[in-house]
Protein backbone atom coordinates (compact mmCIF):
# COMPACT_ATOMS: atom_id res chain seq x y z
CA UNK A 1 0.00 0.00 0.00
CA UNK A 2 1.32 3.31 -0.84
CA UNK A 3 -0.27 6.34 0.70
CA UNK A 4 -1.02 9.48 -0.86
CA UNK A 5 2.05 10.96 0.22
CA UNK A 6 4.20 8.92 -1.48
CA UNK A 7 4.73 6.20 1.68
CA UNK A 8 5.33 2.71 0.43
CA UNK A 9 3.76 1.21 4.29
CA UNK A 10 4.00 -2.16 2.81
CA UNK A 11 7.69 -2.03 2.14
CA UNK A 12 8.19 -0.44 4.80
CA UNK A 13 6.44 -2.86 7.01
CA UNK A 14 8.54 -5.91 5.28
CA UNK A 15 11.97 -4.33 7.02
CA UNK A 16 10.77 -4.16 9.92
CA UNK A 17 13.45 -6.43 12.37
CA UNK A 18 14.07 -6.99 16.27
CA UNK A 19 16.55 -4.66 17.13
CA UNK A 20 15.52 -1.94 14.76
CA UNK A 21 15.23 1.95 15.72
CA UNK A 22 11.64 2.70 15.00
CA UNK A 23 8.99 5.52 15.45
CA UNK A 24 6.20 4.22 17.22
CA UNK A 25 2.56 5.53 17.18
CA UNK A 26 -0.43 4.74 18.98
CA UNK A 27 -3.90 6.12 20.91
CA UNK A 28 -4.99 5.41 24.53
CA UNK A 29 -8.07 6.40 25.90
CA UNK A 30 -8.21 9.40 23.50
CA UNK A 31 -5.34 10.65 23.35
CA UNK A 32 -2.55 10.15 20.44
CA UNK A 33 1.27 9.44 21.64
CA UNK A 34 4.25 8.85 19.98
CA UNK A 35 7.80 7.55 21.10
CA UNK A 36 11.39 6.49 19.51
CA UNK A 37 12.16 2.44 20.78
CA UNK A 38 13.83 -0.55 19.14
CA UNK A 39 11.78 -3.07 18.05
CA UNK A 40 12.01 -6.26 21.22
CA UNK A 41 9.19 -8.70 18.80
CA UNK A 42 7.96 -8.82 15.68
CA UNK A 43 4.58 -11.31 15.10
CA UNK A 44 2.89 -11.90 11.74
CA UNK A 45 0.36 -9.17 13.08
CA UNK A 46 2.03 -7.28 15.41
CA UNK A 47 5.44 -5.80 16.91
CA UNK A 48 6.23 -4.57 20.42
CA UNK A 49 8.56 -1.96 20.99
CA UNK A 50 10.87 -0.88 24.20
CA UNK A 51 10.89 2.88 24.21
CA UNK A 52 13.94 4.32 24.56
CA UNK A 53 12.81 7.87 25.65
CA UNK A 54 10.33 9.15 28.00
CA UNK A 55 6.81 9.90 26.22
CA UNK A 56 5.86 13.17 26.77
CA UNK A 57 2.88 14.08 28.98
CA UNK A 58 2.29 10.55 30.13
CA UNK A 59 3.81 9.01 33.08
CA UNK A 60 2.96 5.83 31.72
CA UNK A 61 5.49 5.45 29.44
CA UNK A 62 8.89 5.48 30.49
CA UNK A 63 12.20 4.58 29.07
CA UNK A 64 12.14 0.86 28.98
CA UNK A 65 8.68 0.17 28.71
CA UNK A 66 6.63 -1.25 26.04
CA UNK A 67 3.85 -0.84 23.50
CA UNK A 68 2.43 -3.39 20.87
CA UNK A 69 1.37 -2.12 18.16
CA UNK A 70 0.09 -3.60 15.03
CA UNK A 71 1.31 -4.35 11.66
CA UNK A 72 0.12 -3.38 8.57
CA UNK A 73 -1.50 -6.88 7.91
CA UNK A 74 -3.67 -6.57 10.70
CA UNK A 75 -5.90 -3.97 8.92
CA UNK A 76 -8.38 -3.76 11.25
CA UNK A 77 -6.22 -2.00 13.85
CA UNK A 78 -3.73 -0.42 11.98
CA UNK A 79 -3.14 3.19 10.69
CA UNK A 80 -1.08 6.12 10.49
CA UNK A 81 -1.85 7.06 13.90
CA UNK A 82 -1.22 3.52 15.98
CA UNK A 83 1.80 1.85 14.32
CA UNK A 84 5.79 1.43 14.09
CA UNK A 85 7.25 3.48 11.35
CA UNK A 86 11.35 3.21 10.34
CA UNK A 87 13.27 5.94 11.51
CA UNK A 88 14.30 7.99 9.30
CA UNK A 89 17.90 8.63 7.97
CA UNK A 90 18.92 12.51 7.81
CA UNK A 91 21.66 12.71 5.04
Amino acid sequence: MISDSGCDFMGEDKRLQVGKQVKAYWCKDGFYYQGEGVITQLARDKVTVQLQERVAWSDDYTVGGTVSLPRISDSIHWSTRNCVRLQKKLH
